[in-house]
This record gives C-alpha cells, structure tokens and sequence, in this order.
C-alpha cells in the first residue's frame, strides 16, 4: 500500500512538472516553448534552432523570455552606405548583421550580443567586440564571449575592462557560418551601446587593445588611438534602453 501511494505522488509531480512547459519546438536535443522559440527566430534566426544544443539553450533560459519582456534591435552593415530607415535601423548588405537583446529582473539585466557574418571576411585578424554602459554599471564581470564557426566554438578572453564599459579581442578563425556572441550582466535603467569592430588589415592583439570607451568612437563605443587607428570598419553600433 505505502509503495502504491508513493508511485502515485511520483506520478503527479512528473505531470505538473511537465505543464509546467508546453513544448512548443524540439530538435532532439533542447526543448522550447512558443516564447522560446519566438526569441530564437527573431534573435539568432530560424536556422540556428536546427543546431541548438543544451549548452545554446542555458543562455535563452537566463533570459527567461517565458515571464519577462524581452527588447532586440539589431543592424546590418553596409559600410560607407549606411543609411537610416524611418524605424531607425539600417539598410542591409550581405556582410554582417550585428543583435541586440536585453531581459530585466528586480535587480539586474541580462544583455545578449550577437555578430552574425553573412558573408566571409577575407581579412582574419584581430577584431573587437564589447559595450558603452551609460547612467548603468556591470553588475558583475561575468562576461562571456563565443566565438564560432560551422565546427568549432572557442571562448576568447582578451578583456579590457573600463569605468564605463569593456571590449574584448579575438582572432577570427578560418571556416564559414562565422558568429560572435556577447552575454553580460548590468543594473537596471540607462542605456548600453554595443559595438563589433572588424580589422580590414592584419593586426596584433596588442593594438587591438588600444582603444578608449566612449560616445564619439566607432559604433558609439571603440576610440581606437595610437597604432589601431585606421585598422577597423567603423561598422554601426546598435544601443538599447534598459
């Protein structure tokens, strides 16, 4: 009798655990709701739900777009012919597309970047990728960088950490399908910019690093001085109110 009345327990906690997320999609691999799945097409693209896996899906769960309001803008690059649309974002090319996505808690925000290569870079070098913080803060460091490609996934930590922002460097790998991806934590209201710099000529690391945060460099973010000068794209940031 005790063993029937615990099999019955077991069995009411697996249902109510299981509504408690209709799955809406599944790969095989990672389940998603129709909230989680709304987000990864509007924010990686449809192709990307193929190939998630548990690790790709941690970071959508953080984001926990299934109870808080979820903001994404993104921007796509089109060099010198960069002009700005009546909804603000900009004209395409098929170079690279630049996101940004941002849920807030009571006490801090999780902010997701994402550089997306549309086409294939033929310079390799050092390129730069981080954020202007203004009227926030980091909440903590806690920044994470992926950097991959159609078969490998690197975690590249070349921080620089500044009073109002950061940057972090990598050396673009050979291979297709290349993409870049941010995640960080600050503290709720202001705004963030975000900036990906692409070098158009080889580089170092060292000179990749020279760079100050601030509103009149490239993106709103990268003032690139001394020897980086001249070295990087000057692509258009993208900036979210928080």
């Amino acid at each position: 009798m005790k063993k029937l009345a615990f099999t019955l327990i077991f069995a009411v906690l697996v249902m109510v655990n299981v509504n408690a997320k209709e799955v809406y999609y599944t790969n095989g691999k990672v389940e998603l709701t129709e909230k989680e799945y709304k987000y990864v097409v509007d924010f990686y693209g449809k192709d990307y739900l193929e190939k998630m896996t548990e690790e790709d899906y941690k970071w959508i769960s953080e984001m926990d777009v299934n109870n808080r309001e979820v903001k994404i803008k993104e921007v796509y690059d089109a060099g010198s012919l960069n002009q700005a649309n009546p909804n603000g974002s900009f004209v395409q090319t098929s170079a690279k597309k630049l996101s940004i996505s941002a849920s807030c808690a009571s006490d801090f925000c999780i902010v997701t970047t994402m550089l997306t290569w549309l086409g294939n870079p033929s310079v390799r070098s050092w390129d730069v990728m981080g954020a202007r913080l203004y009227g926030t803060s980091l909440y903590n460091q806690n920044v994470e960088t992926v950097l991959g490609n159609l078969t490998d996934t690197t975690f590249p930590s070349n921080y620089r950490f500044l009073s109002n922002g950061f940057g972090n460097s990598f050396k673009l790998p050979s291979g297709t399908g290349l993409t870049i991806q941010q995640r960080w934590y600050v503290k709720p209201g202001g705004r963030v910019y975000a900036s990906y710099q692409h070098a158009m000529s080889n580089t170092t690391l060292a000179i990749s690093k020279e760079y100050n945060i601030s509103v009149s460099g490239y993106g709103s973010t990268f003032l690139f001085t001394g020897n980086a000068v001249g070295v990087y794209d000057g692509m258009v940031g993208v900036d979210m109110v928080l």
